[in-house]
């Protein structure tokens, strides 16, 4: 079933959330931190200081779009509202480095779309650019729809639903107090009386019902489900499709296969490892 305590305003229009001058002036002194530890930490200061001057969302501008975003129960919608500058900047930098015309990004785990929405202003200056942004919890999808419905100059497209091995439904269960650390359940795993069930499609699939003909960068962030994600592509996906650049998060003691090695077999090297991410380039 679906968690009815996940909030979401999706019909007010843009404006009604205004955190006011305070906040905004919050926000601006966050945004102009070093991104280094002492930032981080006066980070964590002001953003107390900001939180006490709106409610559970703020409708603002992130990345150059509108957005509305909200402040508890997401971990990384807490990021995005707060300080995207501290979280994943150079995985986010190095994807939107690939902007160039007809260049594409899939954004698998998109949760209320950091990673699209930061890409889609560079893609944004190109022609025939495409963002396709994956997210399987309805509520959340639902946040990123509105927040997508805003901006219609943005080259994103959304897709409610999971990627797996094979085409299903399966079980989705909702991260406990982070909506961001929800994750599939697998196999030998037993129902939770508060998972949703969610459609599955393959990676491959998801490429043929959006006709791309190739993929410039490729995030996966799907909390330990990777291999059902990457495992089947690399065994099926032409040479065409294979991403230039794939982040993936780092999830190795949740995996059984080493999918490094399988990326390897494709012609991927380890370009990078971040905090949370490993950046795989292919040439």
């Amino acid at each position: 079933m679906v968690d009815k305590k996940v909030l979401v305003d999706d019909t007010s229009p843009f404006g009604t959330y205004d955190g006011g001058a305070r906040f905004q002036k919050h926000i601006a002194r966050i945004r102009l931190l070093p991104h280094n530890w002492l930032g981080k930490r006066l980070m964590f200061a002001f953003r107390r200081m900001a939180r006490k001057h709106i409610g559970d969302c703020v409708d603002m501008e992130l990345f150059g779009a509108k957005m509305r975003l909200y402040q508890k129960g997401n971990a990384s919608e807490k990021r995005a509202l707060f300080a995207p500058q501290f979280y994943d900047l150079e995985d986010r930098l190095a994807l939107a480095e690939l902007a160039e015309d007809g260049a594409v990004f899939v954004d698998i785990g998109a949760n209320i779309g950091l990673y699209s929405f930061s890409v889609a202003r560079a893609f944004a200056d190109f022609k025939g650019t495409r963002i396709i942004s994956v997210e399987p919890h309805p509520e959340i999808h639902r946040r990123l729809n509105f927040n997508k419905s805003l901006n219609p100059d943005l080259p994103i497209q959304l897709l409610q639903g999971g990627i797996g091995a094979k085409e299903d439904e399966m079980q989705l269960l909702t991260g406990d107090g982070n909506l961001g650390q929800t994750r599939i359940l697998r196999e030998n795993e037993t129902d939770h009386p508060e998972s949703i069930t969610v459609p599955i499609v393959t990676l491959m699939a998801l490429c043929e019902n959006f006709d791309l003909q190739h993929i410039d960068g490729m995030k996966v962030d799907v909390e330990g489900f990777e291999e059902a994600v990457l495992l089947p592509f690399f065994e099926n996906a032409p040479d065409a499709l294979l991403p230039r650049l794939i982040v993936i998060e780092d999830n190795r003691k949740e995996w059984a296969t080493d999918i490094l090695a399988a990326a390897a077999d494709r012609g991927y090297r380890l370009a990078k490892k971040t905090h949370m991410n490993f950046l795989l380039e292919r040439s």
